[in-house]
């Protein structure tokens, strides 16, 4: 029998069936995937339904509200949503609700836990509404009264109601925050009744309606808060009503005034109740007046020195350290009050402050 004699492949011949079984193996993978894939997106269309949606932490809001208001409803797929969106679209809808998480409860509930929170500022707007803000800086809503909230002046809010107030791009805002921030961490929020804002160089806190706490800028906020507060809760009494502020050689004075003053530094017409600053004996012995670190018109030094009797020196109170620099050599004529109460804090011992404001 004459054998056949087997044919020879040239080169490209031989080249062309190697990348032919390549293609196929590639396809073969490829369909092998997109039937595994195919099976997936069934069984989860098919056994991976939402029955069950609870709700957690919520208070103000009712757990049906926030659910009928979520983009995930009972029969829904469990995966094929975007969670994201969902969460920001509900932190919108709901202003009051300072955070929002969903997690997958297998095999087939949802859990929305949410942290509530409450107005803490109203900011008043150019046309006297005023928007409701939280202390963590979020957009809650407008109303044409102050609803007995603290007000906030010089602030311009371009944000919408459900959005968190942005930092870095308008001042006032920043400043703002950053009082806000402070006085919580302080615990003095609650009985904050006013902040003004209309200059920065010259910020001013209302405390417990009964204080207008001059801040001056807010470089050393955290640190004149607390020492603020010391003076208040060891130094003075439940019935003082007046102004706490620093002079330029960073002592804390107190000048009694009425209560009407003070609610007025928290309006436009502050300027009519400006920081003054009195006669002092500097080391030399020569006495003089303060820089004016507020930019108020200073007054004259000359005169009668009589109304400063009332001064006293707790540089001896050993069960106060915070103040021993207090300074009785105040000629404090410069007031008409014929009080003026001042602590020097450059030795006030705050170890928890940070050296920023």
């Amino acid at each position: 029998m004459r054998r056949r004699r087997r044919k020879k492949h040239t080169p490209d011949q031989m080249e062309q069936q190697r990348r032919g079984r390549k293609v196929f193996r590639v396809l073969g993978r490829v369909l092998l995937t997109g039937i595994v894939l195919a099976a997936a997106v069934v069984a989860m269309t098919v056994f991976f339904r939402v029955k069950t949606i609870s709700v957690e932490g919520a208070e103000q809001y009712g757990s049906e509200e926030l659910i009928a208001g979520m983009d995930v409803q009972k029969g829904d797929n469990l995966y094929l949503w975007n969670k994201n969106r969902v969460l920001s679209d509900l932190m919108h809808s709901f202003p009051y609700l300072e955070s929002a998480q969903l997690r997958r409860k297998l095999p087939d509930g949802l859990v929305l836990t949410v942290t509530e929170c409450s107005a803490a500022a109203a900011v008043r707007n150019e046309d006297n509404t005023f928007t409701y803000i939280s202390a963590g800086g979020k957009v809650l809503e407008n109303n044409a009264a102050d609803g007995g909230l603290p007000t906030v002046l010089g602030v311009t809010l371009n944000a919408q109601i459900g959005d968190f107030l942005a930092t870095g791009t308008d001042a006032h805002v920043d400043a703002m925050l950053n009082v806000l921030e402070n006085m919580d961490a302080a615990g003095l929020l609650e009985k904050m009744s006013f902040l003004n804002l209309n200059d920065l160089t010259d910020v001013r806190i209302g405390y417990d309606k009964r204080f207008d706490i001059r801040a001056g800028s807010l470089d050393d906020l955290t640190y004149r808060l607390r020492f603020a507060q010391t003076v208040i809760s060891d130094r003075l009494s439940a019935s003082d009503i007046g102004r706490l502020y620093w002079d330029a050689q960073n002592r804390l004075h107190f000048v009694p005034e009425t209560a009407e003053d003070v609610a007025r530094s928290g309006t436009d017409q502050a300027g009519d109740n400006p920081v003054t600053s009195p006669a002092y004996t500097n080391p030399d012995g020569e006495v003089g007046t303060t820089d004016n670190t507020n930019g108020d018109d200073s007054t004259d030094s000359s005169s009668d020195s009589s109304d400063s009797s009332d001064n006293s020196d707790y540089s001896d109170d050993s069960d106060y350290s915070d103040d021993s620099s207090y300074d009785e050599s105040y000629d404090d004529s410069s007031y008409d009050d014929s009080y003026d109460e001042s602590y020097y804090d450059d030795s006030y011992d705050d170890d928890s402050y940070d050296g920023e404001g």
